[in-house]
């Protein structure tokens, strides 16, 4: 389908539409389109809704859980802003259909107990372990002593002569001096790095202790975090379904907002594909066309056949006809008249649109375009655009030939845009 999406000039649209999800994910909807399409008006009506948090795919943690492994603190903090955010979408609908879909999701209490345990940044609360307020006190008094260390040997005038500047330098987690070469004759210490000037940064030798004592801290740390990430990781592997349910509805909602945010920051509609392969279109416009002039057209009949100078639009066209049927498919917003629009369903899409010549595969222009429609006659209830049929032939010698071809694909009940310079084609399909 990213192929699809290529030739229709849509992978501007799509990339600005993805730029409103909260992670990646799939474009199609699974499940009933008019499930979706319902709940998706019900969040237009809506103003003033928190984003969906920028969260990590949480396929892997959630294989690791059905493993009994421990996560990542990162990971577990994901599944808290998911859990978080749920709650927060059962506080904000109160009726509708949404209301009935978010109140289906019950968090187990463990759960919600280990919500509370992580502050705004993910990082585990004081009030969880008293070791974490201990181990950040330390470390506080540990980088106060080590500011006025520092601060003190600035204000030495034998080392002023070889300080580049009187900043201190963060390198490495580590404060520094950067200091001029010949520094050694006044200030011991340890250089961790260079600067693009050529000068050194330097943690002198009477911060070593300090440094030490840090990193023990940080260590400590590091080991109670850990218990704490295998303890909260036990207690999600009680609960995996709960937790890839609760993913996936995430998703779920993420598609829905992404969707209605990119919307309302473009001015556009959604068209429900109906039954049928009707397509009417309503003051349709091209997401790729900057100025675009909204087209209007009532392709009702099984074949459109359109034709016109060179420069005129007909590639546009088909392309516009394709596009709104494909973004209806995926309940994508368009620049439509939504109620005065019908697009019908349909199984798969097909655009037969650039030159298959290929030098590599010693195939010509025709014997490639006869292979791209030689796939389709295996297809059912399809729509199919093709730009310049005739190109890389003979228009009038090969008109007996697409005229069968097309009527094959109506027997087929495909539905076919074509664009054409083959007048003598056009006169022979005109019988239908």
């Amino acid at each position: 389908m990213e192929k699809l999406f290529s030739k229709l000039d849509l992978n501007d649209y799509v990339k600005g539409f993805q730029g409103f999800l909260a992670r990646p994910k799939p474009l199609f909807l699974e499940g009933d389109v008019g499930v979706h399409y319902r709940l998706i008006s019900e969040l237009e009506r809506y103003e003033g809704i928190k984003a969906p948090p920028q969260v990590i795919a949480l396929d892997t943690p959630l294989a690791h859980l059905s493993k009994m492994g421990t996560l990542r603190l990162g990971e577990i903090f994901a599944f808290v802003q998911i859990v978080y955010y749920m709650v927060y979408l059962k506080n904000i609908f109160k009726e509708g259909g949404l209301s009935e879909w978010i109140e289906k999701l019950i968090i187990p209490p463990e759960i919600s107990d280990i919500c509370g345990y992580f502050d705004e940044k993910g990082e585990l609360k004081s009030s969880v372990d008293e070791q974490f307020a201990f181990i950040a006190q330390n470390l506080k008094n540990v980088k106060e002593e080590m500011n006025s260390s520092l601060r003190r040997i600035i204000s030495t005038e034998k080392i002023a002569l070889y300080l580049v500047d009187k900043q201190i330098h963060y390198i490495n987690n580590q404060e520094a001096l950067l200091v001029r070469g010949g520094f050694n004759h006044v200030l011991k210490g340890s250089v961790i790095g260079r600067s693009s000037g050529g000068f050194f940064y330097v943690v002198p030798e009477s911060l070593a202790k300090l440094v030490s004592r840090e990193s023990e801290l940080l260590d400590k740390k590091e080991e109670l975090i850990y218990k704490y990430a295998k303890k909260i990781s036990s207690i999600f592997t009680k609960h995996v379904k709960f937790l890839a349910y609760v993913n996936k509805e995430f998703d779920r909602f993420d598609a829905y907002y992404a969707r209605v945010a990119y919307a309302k920051s473009k001015g556009m509609a959604f068209v429900l594909p109906s039954r049928g392969t009707q397509i009417k279109l309503s003051d349709f416009a091209h997401p790729a066309l900057t100025q675009p002039k909204p087209i209007a057209i009532d392709f009702s009949k099984q074949v459109l056949m359109i034709t016109g100078v060179n420069a005129g639009g007909k590639t546009m066209l088909l392309k516009s006809i394709l596009s709104a049927a494909l973004l209806a498919k995926y309940l994508l917003p368009m620049k439509i008249d939504p109620t005065r629009s019908t697009i019908g369903s349909f199984k798969e899409l097909f655009a037969i649109l650039d030159d298959p010549q290929n030098v590599k595969n010693d195939i010509s222009t025709f014997a490639g375009r006869m292979s791209e429609f030689s796939k389709l006659f295996d297809k059912k209830n399809a729509l199919v655009g093709v730009d310049e049929i005739e190109l890389g032939t003979d228009a009038d010698e090969a008109a007996n030939l697409f005229k069968v071809m097309i009527e094959k694909l109506l027997d087929k009940e495909m539905k076919i845009v074509i664009t054409t310079h083959h007048k003598r084609l056009a006169s022979m399909l005109a019988t239908h």
